[in-house]
């Protein structure tokens, strides 16, 4: 390291030798693009403006958790950072001006490492001290209400300092006051500059000049045109910067990928734009049960931000829902994960299965759901009937006769053993139906719901249907006496949209159903076992899920057409509640 090594730049590379296992490969690659930018003829460091942000750091305070009250002290990597920011110079030779290198920071960290605090500390460094008239810093997200937590946040620091807020003249430096749009933006009239809150409805905004943009939560904007129309907005400041924030998300259709990339290259050498990637993550090769790993996502672990304690109850939370991991490991460790997860766990529903007997639906009130999304293949019908504190399910099969052997061979599933299972139970004996053709007939199904009424005496409240084939099917079942759902609630049929607003949480009552041993289905009911573990949750940045039959292993149809069974059952819980305890 050269002697010449500033002195920030210098604590935090000596840490990183230090403790090598403690950092990513992407953080040790920064580490040799700053040494060679320190080597370089062209781009010399200044510490003026990296200890005036610092010393501005000091004026504000924190106002939440133990650090309220508190001046902002910025960390190890923090006080990098700046120094990286505001340190490095390059003469520009159009304007004839020394600039700030970095015109771009993607900063990839962990939550609770303190993110919003510290761009908020840049936000109004950028409209107050860094020199530049009339300044326009704007924060943006995919939502104005999470671009206006950044904003709320660096108006806070402001109030909170007795020195830029003096508590005999408060508007003495900056105030605030509505725009034409009705939204508030922080003023400072010394250099006529203003800060404000933006999404992508901010791009037609009269007289774009930003100054500084601060992008709060990148993985969530898939609209890139917000990005592109504010970065190429800011062409005639002297040194705009932009400062680009998140943690990792899921599998993303937006614009993370492409400035993910844009990172790499820059820290594999193959790039040479004037970009500063900091990426926080565990490595590729890293086993995420080690929690020896966990600090390379998480550089604040040391300062307790956020505690090992915290991040295990999150790691614990997740080993017991596994439709939570891809969400701990993009949010809590960096990692890109994938949108899928099998969902079920086994043992807990083989300890759903018992013998059945037909006295269990016999004379009941029921429900019903339909899973005919692809009629070619296996089909399935459900009836649920609740009573005596557990939800009983009886299901039918279909399957096309000209399809059986190649759907066999498929699905490695030997589907005519289902048509005598040697239960006790007719109807669990014989669980799967051959239709003749080449595709399940849906009157077959119809007919299924009108046997189990007319040779048992069930009563179907509510039947579910997929909307794919809901049409076609609830003609049927209408000529049956199974009439369509009213407005007013009155009627059986009614369609499911099969998206996650609609299955997310009737998904994970069913998890929990399981579990508990809430349902109960024969233990001659392979079919459903195996839909049900085959069976994989597809999430999204919300936490919100569905069945993925592209992720699933195999066959799904059996906990699918339960899933629309137990959509109906909620819709009259409450009936059974009544009349059938």
């Amino acid at each position: 390291m050269s002697s010449k090594t500033p002195k920030y730049i210098q604590d935090w590379h000596d840490y990183i030798e230090r403790e090598p296992d403690k950092h990513c490969e992407d953080i040790k690659a920064l580490k040799r693009m700053i040494e060679e930018l320190l080597q370089s003829d062209e781009v010399w460091y200044d510490e003026t403006d990296v200890e005036a942000f610092i010393d501005f750091c000091k004026l504000v305070k924190h106002r939440e958790g133990r650090w309220a009250g508190r001046p902002l002290e910025l960390s190890l990597e923090q006080k990098y950072i700046a120094a990286c920011i505001f340190g490095f110079k390059i003469y520009d030779e159009e304007i004839g001006l020394d600039v700030r290198y970095f015109t771009e920071v993607v900063l990839l960290v962990s939550r609770k490492w303190g993110k919003s605090t510290f761009i908020s500390a840049i936000a109004d460094f950028l409209l107050m001290a860094d020199g530049e008239p009339a300044a326009q810093v704007w924060t943006l997200a995919t939502q104005k209400t999470q671009a206006a937590i950044v904003y709320e946040n660096a108006k806070a620091f402001l109030q909170s300092s007795d020195v830029l807020t003096p508590p005999d003249n408060p508007r003495k430096y900056w105030r605030t006051k509505r725009d034409k749009d009705n939204s508030e933006m922080i003023l400072f009239p010394a250099m006529n500059s203003y800060m404000k809150a933006g999404s992508k409805n901010s791009q037609s905004q009269d007289g774009l000049n930003p100054h500084g943009v601060i992008i709060d939560e990148l993985h969530a904007i898939k609209d890139r045109n917000t990005y592109d129309v504010f970065s190429s907005a800011m062409g005639a400041r002297t040194q705009p910067l932009i400062v680009v924030i998140s943690t990792f998300g899921f599998v993303r259709e937006g614009i993370f990928d492409s400035i993910l990339k844009r990172c790499e290259e820059r820290l594999s050498g193959k790039s040479q734009e004037r970009l500063f990637p900091m990426i926080f993550r565990i490595d590729k090769d890293d086993n995420p049960e080690d929690r020896s790993c966990w600090i390379k996502a998480n550089p604040g672990i040391p300062d307790a931000r956020p505690t090992m304690r915290y991040l295990e109850g999150e790691y614990q939370k997740a080993l017991k829902d596994p439709a939570q991991m891809p969400s701990f490991l993009a949010k809590h460790l960096n990692r890109a994960s994938g949108t899928s997860v099998v969902y079920f766990n086994l043992q807990e529903v083989d300890r759903c299965a018992i013998d059945m007997s037909i006295d269990m639906i016999r004379d009941k009130y029921a429900v019903g759901g339909v899973d005919a999304s692809e009629t070619t293949d296996l089909t399935c019908a459900t009836a649920l009937i609740p009573f005596d504190g557990k939800l009983h399910i009886f299901q039918k099969y279909f399957i096309a006769r000209q399809r059986i052997e190649q759907n066999s061979k498929q699905d490695q599933m030997a589907y005519e053993s289902f048509c005598k299972t040697g239960a006790n139970d007719v109807l669990n004996d014989e669980l799967l139906h051959i239709c003749e053709g080449s595709m399940v007939d849906l009157q077959d199904i119809a007919d299924w719901y009108h046997h189990l009424s007319q040779e048992y005496g069930v009563v179907f409240w509510k039947i579910g249907s997929d909307r794919w084939h809901y049409n076609e099917l609830q003609k049927k079942l209408e000529a049956h006496g199974f009439m369509q759902e009213e407005p007013d609630g009155r009627g059986v049929t009614f369609p499911i949209a099969w998206g996650a607003k609609t299955l997310s949480e009737p998904m994970k009552q069913t998890k929990v159903l399981f579990a508990d041993r809430i349902f109960q289905f024969s233990r001659h009911n392979g079919l459903l076992r195996w839909c049900v573990t085959n069976t994989a949750a597809r999430i999204d940045t919300n936490g919100n899920i569905q069945p993925d039959k592209r992720a699933s292993r195999a066959r799904i149809d059996g906990y699918a057409s339960l899933l629309a069974a137990y959509i109906a059952y909620l819709k009259v819980k409450d009936d059974f509640n009544t009349f059938q305890p």
